[in-house]
């Protein structure tokens, strides 16, 4: 029998995100060789808890690090005294925090991973925090992980990159789930109205990151330019008050759904035809990904890394440029077929770049026994 390797994951929040779903992916595979992943939740509730749990992994509850790294500190300590862990796998979007990645040294666990999910973030403290720890990563953790080069040089210097220490993990995918499929696309157009609209989505939190402001600005410019354009959104957020203000303002209300968070995105992209994303900063955004597997146009601003291009259906925009010109583009993809023969070439295509689950989460089990 194939003895089990235990990992204790740090970093879910609450909310079902790109961090969240890259974790969750990568543990469905791996539980089928014998990975336990156990984690630690600063929230009173982590995105996926109910699955975490029928998969067998543990949910330790502790103090929030950012706002008490002495108590998270003392009890992450516990424990790793009470369980033995073969990997701790802190998920980082900054170093302003690596009190994890100091109780996993402190405890003499085997191999401690810093794994970079983002290339920038919001807040002058934060930032503040980010530079001074960003050096002393190295220090503490065995193994740096990033989801791109991008994402790399944002949490560690250039000569750390050039080791054997780092590694890029791709934020891979269950294909089967995505790839589209007429009949699918039928039945979720006709759950939510749609009938023959043109239908834009977008999916992500409301927040400064993911830049709903512009995003709505362009929409607006495509509404009146397509009486039969709708948009969904995905998703939910503390800004999220403030954009269905502007969504009225703009007397859209009729052409705007909010969606709120859902189980069952990988549906929701066969109802779509354009996706957009016009972001401040990514690391490497998973649902661009997710787009792109399910054969969505994808219009994306030009600070997301190219690295997330995987197919030729995907264009890269400035965020200088006019919310018309961002219309003119969006426009510029109505018409795109989807059938088995884009599936195949898409399924090709991912898997050259190893973002297929199957290749890429024995490539992870790999780095984990190293």
């Amino acid at each position: 029998m194939m003895e089990q390797m235990k990992v204790l994951q740090i970093g879910l929040g609450f909310n079902p995100g790109g961090m969240e779903s890259f974790i969750m992916t990568y543990y469905r595979e791996l539980q089928k060789c014998g990975v336990q992943f156990d984690f630690i939740a600063m929230f009173p509730h982590i995105a996926y808890e109910e699955e975490i749990q029928a998969l067998g992994g543990k949910i330790y509850h502790t103090s929030d690090a950012r706002k008490h790294p002495v108590a998270f500190y003392r009890e992450m300590r516990n424990i790793l005294k009470a369980e033995t862990y073969d990997v701790v796998h802190a998920n980082m979007l900054s170093a302003a925090n690596i009190v994890p990645l100091i109780a996993a040294k402190r405890g003499a666990v085997r191999k401690i991973i810093a794994h970079s999910h983002n290339s920038s973030t919001p807040g002058i403290v934060r930032n503040i925090l980010h530079r001074i720890n960003k050096p002393l990563i190295p220090h503490f953790a065995t193994d740096l992980f990033a989801c791109s080069a991008k994402a790399g040089k944002w949490m560690y210097s250039d000569k750390m990159m050039k080791t054997e220490r780092f590694h890029i993990i791709p934020n891979a995918l269950d294909m089967k789930k995505f790839l589209y499929d007429e009949t699918g696309r039928e039945q979720v157009r006709a759950e939510l109205g749609l009938k023959d609209r043109l239908v834009i989505g977008h999916v992500g939190r409301f927040e400064e990151q993911k830049n709903h402001e512009f995003l709505i600005e362009v929409f607006r410019e495509i509404a009146a330019a397509r009486e039969d354009a709708v948009l969904l959104l995905i998703g939910e957020g503390e800004l999220q008050d403030g954009i269905r203000r502007k969504v009225k303002d703009y007397g859209l209300i009729d052409k705007v759904r909010f969606l709120g968070v859902r189980s069952d995105v990988p549906r929701l992209w066969k109802a779509m035809d354009i996706f957009i994303l016009p972001s401040l900063f990514e690391g490497l955004p998973i649902v661009a990904l997710e787009a792109q597997a399910s054969g969505v146009c994808s219009i994306l601003a030009d600070t997301i890394t190219r690295e997330v291009q995987l197919t030729d259906n995907v264009s890269f925009l400035s965020l200088n440029d006019s919310p018309g010109k961002w219309c003119e583009e969006v426009l510029s993809h109505i018409g795109y077929v989807r059938n088995q023969a884009v599936n195949e070439k898409i399924l090709a295509d991912f898997r050259k770049a190893g973002y297929d689950i199957e290749t890429a989460a024995q490539a992870l089990l790999s780095y984990y026994k190293q």
